[in-house]
Protein backbone atom coordinates (compact mmCIF):
# COMPACT_ATOMS: atom_id res chain seq x y z
CA UNK A 1 0.00 0.00 0.00
CA UNK A 2 1.17 3.58 0.16
CA UNK A 3 2.28 3.46 -3.46
CA UNK A 4 2.09 6.68 -5.43
CA UNK A 5 0.03 6.59 -8.59
CA UNK A 6 1.76 8.65 -11.25
CA UNK A 7 0.03 10.60 -13.98
CA UNK A 8 1.35 8.05 -16.47
CA UNK A 9 -0.22 5.23 -14.45
CA UNK A 10 -3.55 7.09 -14.33
CA UNK A 11 -3.50 7.64 -18.10
CA UNK A 12 -2.60 3.97 -18.62
CA UNK A 13 -5.52 2.87 -16.43
CA UNK A 14 -7.95 4.94 -18.52
CA UNK A 15 -6.55 3.58 -21.81
CA UNK A 16 -6.77 0.00 -20.53
CA UNK A 17 -10.40 0.51 -19.43
CA UNK A 18 -11.51 2.09 -22.70
CA UNK A 19 -9.56 -0.20 -25.03
CA UNK A 20 -10.15 -3.36 -22.98
CA UNK A 21 -6.47 -4.28 -23.24
CA UNK A 22 -3.97 -4.86 -20.45
CA UNK A 23 -1.13 -4.28 -20.06
CA UNK A 24 -0.42 -1.32 -22.32
CA UNK A 25 3.16 -0.09 -22.40
CA UNK A 26 4.20 3.58 -22.33
CA UNK A 27 5.29 3.52 -25.98
CA UNK A 28 2.42 1.48 -27.46
CA UNK A 29 0.64 3.39 -30.25
CA UNK A 30 -3.07 3.83 -29.61
CA UNK A 31 -3.87 3.25 -33.27
CA UNK A 32 -1.92 -0.03 -33.31
CA UNK A 33 -4.01 -1.09 -30.31
CA UNK A 34 -7.25 -0.55 -32.25
CA UNK A 35 -7.99 2.95 -31.00
CA UNK A 36 -9.94 5.36 -33.18
CA UNK A 37 -11.67 8.71 -32.83
CA UNK A 38 -14.57 7.35 -30.75
CA UNK A 39 -12.34 5.53 -28.25
CA UNK A 40 -10.07 8.56 -28.05
CA UNK A 41 -13.09 10.74 -27.31
CA UNK A 42 -13.95 8.39 -24.42
CA UNK A 43 -10.36 8.62 -23.13
CA UNK A 44 -10.46 12.43 -23.36
CA UNK A 45 -13.74 12.54 -21.38
CA UNK A 46 -12.36 10.26 -18.65
CA UNK A 47 -9.14 12.27 -18.44
CA UNK A 48 -11.17 15.46 -18.10
CA UNK A 49 -13.33 13.96 -15.34
CA UNK A 50 -10.63 12.13 -13.35
CA UNK A 51 -7.50 14.16 -13.99
CA UNK A 52 -9.01 17.59 -14.67
CA UNK A 53 -7.00 18.04 -17.87
CA UNK A 54 -8.26 18.77 -21.36
CA UNK A 55 -6.27 17.11 -24.13
CA UNK A 56 -7.47 17.35 -27.71
CA UNK A 57 -8.08 14.76 -30.38
CA UNK A 58 -5.19 16.31 -32.33
CA UNK A 59 -2.90 15.63 -29.35
CA UNK A 60 -3.49 11.90 -29.86
CA UNK A 61 -2.59 12.11 -33.54
CA UNK A 62 0.62 13.99 -32.69
CA UNK A 63 1.47 11.89 -29.60
CA UNK A 64 -0.33 8.53 -29.86
CA UNK A 65 1.32 6.90 -26.83
CA UNK A 66 0.68 6.92 -23.09
CA UNK A 67 4.03 8.64 -22.56
CA UNK A 68 3.14 11.34 -25.10
CA UNK A 69 -0.33 12.02 -23.73
CA UNK A 70 0.88 11.94 -20.11
CA UNK A 71 3.54 14.49 -21.06
CA UNK A 72 0.92 16.78 -22.57
CA UNK A 73 -1.37 16.34 -19.56
CA UNK A 74 1.52 17.13 -17.23
CA UNK A 75 2.35 20.33 -19.09
CA UNK A 76 -1.34 21.37 -19.04
CA UNK A 77 -1.43 20.89 -15.28
CA UNK A 78 1.56 23.16 -14.71
CA UNK A 79 -0.22 26.51 -14.96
Amino acid sequence: MGSVTTLTDQVREIWEEVLGISPIEDDDDIFDLGGHSLTITQIIARMRKRLDVEVSLDDFFDNPTIAGIAGIASSLGDD
